[in-house]
């Protein structure tokens, strides 16, 4: 809570500092303004003191703060149903829960052209495995044993294709995770892309795997499509696209009480998560 708290105090502070310095030097003169009539009329020594010139710039300071303050979370209730999803800044492997994993539709584990290093599938592998590709190789081959997949000549990487929404569930240090297949990838190099139409159908397999794991828990999901992946639409459109089908298949059955989407920090200036939750609810 301290650390999401700090995080957004210095994104506030760092983002268009300009800006910030002259909502502060605005305010200090209001203030200084309306001090100086108030002594001329009063003659009240303390409205002279050090004390209060200390006061009115701690003062002037808040106000800046508070007026360029945004959230770093919120809770968008979901029309006809009696779930819930919050959006918040964060690191999605600290959340409680169970978490998302979109990869490619051979869920590979090579690092290089098969995953970038940087991407959160490479990161889950990192974090969570250790940096060793052959521990998640093994539960995912034992989870998909039962999927159909279609080999395919490739360059580089695993042969066996599976189709988009295909959802493994992981294990790794006491914590589950949904891997879904949410891009597909070139043969000869290995590029993932993804369209619109791909992504609620992956999204898709994921709610309806989810729906027989989650036992109460919540389901914490990354910004699916920001990545190398190509979706090519703008952080708040793909917040919108995983809220719509998330609603529209919970309205159908439940799938969990609570959808947990994890933004990265470097999102902060991006989306204003309390104007998305006023559009979203004005819909």
């Amino acid at each position: 809570m301290m650390k999401d708290f700090l995080n957004t105090l210095w994104r506030t502070a760092s983002r268009r500092p300009v800006a910030l310095v002259c909502a502060v030097f605005l305010a200090f003169s209001v203030l200084w303004t309306v001090t100086e009539a108030g002594y001329h009329f009063s003659e009240w020594p303390a409205l002279k003191g050090r004390n209060w010139v200390i006061t009115i710039s701690v003062a002037s300071l808040l106000y800046a703060f508070i007026s360029r303050w945004r959230s770093a979370k919120v809770t968008i209730p979901v029309k006809q149903s009696n779930v819930s999803v919050e959006v918040a800044f964060g690191d999605i492997f600290e959340c409680d829960g169970i978490t998302a994993i979109p990869v490619g539709e051979f869920f590979e584990s090579e690092f290089g052209l098969p995953v970038a290093r940087n991407s959160l599938h490479g990161i889950f592998i990192q974090r969570c495995f250790g940096g060793h590709p052959q521990a998640f190789d093994e539960q995912v081959t034992n989870q998909l044993a039962g999927v159909r997949s279609t080999q395919i000549k490739k360059e580089q990487g695993k042969t066996a294709r599976f189709p988009i929404g295909t959802t493994a569930l992981l294990e790794a240090a006491g914590k589950h995770y949904l891997a879904f297949a949410f891009t597909h990838a070139d043969p000869k190099t290995c590029k993932a892309y993804a369209d619109v139409p791909q992504m609620f159908e992956a999204l898709s397999g994921l709610w309806k795997c989810a729906r027989t794991h989650m036992n109460g828990n919540a389901l914490n999901v990354p910004l699916v499509g920001s990545g190398s992946s190509g979706v090519g639409f703008s952080a708040v459109d793909l917040l919108y696209i995983l809220l719509l089908s998330f609603a529209d298949e919970s309205r159908r059955e439940l799938i969990t009480q609570k959808l947990r989407i994890v933004l990265t920090w470097d999102r902060f200036d991006e989306i204003d998560l309390r104007q998305l939750k006023k559009s979203w609810e004005e819909k």
